[in-house]
């Protein structure tokens, strides 16, 4: 299929697309279906990408990923590379900047001409949110009461508001290391979604797990969060932070657990760590929505281990780079 676009006559032009255009432009039933699709394409042999690259800058904790991909669809397929930057003071800043910034290069899959640059910090955020929710509708095919999130960071924000629009969840409970952050979150989504009290800080992590149909593990995967003996039977767990040093979830829970991946290339490159426990993957969100593999049993604790992908950012920066075109025309 062709990844050529409608829209011809802009493709020797080349397009910035910043922050502010970009959130104008989000939508989250879009954003599923793209990432759905990306997810798709990876097992279905359209989408090409490497492990991602770190370039690490000396003398500090700061590093650069460099994330390229290709994805063949006739409505998301772009050729494009993401650049992520990791620079752990920007917080602390004069002037306050996130900790983790990106843009999207989108190329023309025919001749290679950059069309756009998309600012990517926000893409980023909501794909990786949008994996988990696709991830959790094809694993977790039960009623969805009670959703556990640890981290109330940036990912632990999305991942409550994706999910709550995506499932409708009677309770969303909320923790974090200092118990304050997790109390603010709950307040602030309270407001925004004018209701008083869906969303609930814990104290306690475990508090926060117990009975839990769902759980997000979204900190900065500095230390173990999340217990085995903690999660009830049909659980599914979306663990968003990768670190090469330690995880959110004890060694218990992915020996207990039917853990799936994103894409064979990174878990190659990326989880080891968890290989070594004897745990062996599944197979690919993407091999469940194309049916090449079967679904798990509904009692079984399901665990997808997201590293995010570089086709997921093609396909959204080129349905960011659509809409932009077709909305200022």
């Amino acid at each position: 299929m062709s990844t050529n676009n409608n829209n011809n006559n802009n493709n020797n032009k080349l397009v910035y697309i910043d922050d502010h255009r970009v959130r104008h432009l989000l939508d989250w039933d879009k954003t599923f279906k793209a990432v759905e699709k990306s997810m798709e394409s990876v097992a279905a042999g359209r989408a090409f990408q490497n492990a991602r690259a770190i370039t690490t800058i000396p003398k500090t904790h700061n590093f650069l990923y460099t994330m390229p991909g290709y994805l063949n669809d006739s409505k998301y397929g772009a050729l494009g590379c993401k650049l992520v930057s990791h620079f752990p003071e920007n917080p602390n800043r004069a002037k306050p900047l996130p900790y983790v910034l990106a843009n999207i290069l989108l190329l023309d899959p025919e001749t290679s001409i950059l069309k756009a640059v998309i600012a990517g910090t926000d893409i980023t955020n909501w794909r990786t949110a949008a994996a988990s929710a696709v991830a959790t509708k094809y694993l977790h095919r039960k009623e969805n009461n009670i959703l556990a999130i640890m981290g109330a960071g940036v990912q632990g924000r999305i991942h409550a508001i994706a999910f709550q629009h995506f499932f409708k969840f009677k309770e969303v409970r909320i923790w974090n290391r200092t118990p304050e952050r997790a109390q603010k979150l709950a307040v602030e989504l309270n407001r925004e979604h004018n209701t008083k009290n869906l969303f609930v800080a814990y104290d306690k992590a475990e508090d926060c797990v117990r009975n839990a149909d769902v759980i997000v593990t979204a900190t900065t995967g500095a230390s173990t969060l999340v217990k085995c003996e903690w999660i009830k039977k049909g659980a599914h767990i979306n663990a968003v932070a990768v670190n090469p040093n330690n995880r959110e979830l004890d060694d218990a829970t992915y020996k207990a657990s039917q853990v799936y991946i994103d894409n064979w290339n990174g878990a190659r490159s990326e989880l080891n760590g968890i290989k070594e426990l004897g745990v062996e993957f599944k197979g690919q969100i993407g091999d469940l929505i194309t049916g090449a593999i079967h679904p798990p049993e509904s009692d079984a604790i399901t665990v997808f281990q997201s590293l995010g992908m570089a086709v997921e950012d093609c396909a959204m920066a080129r349905l960011i780079y659509d809409l932009h075109l077709s909305s200022s025309s």
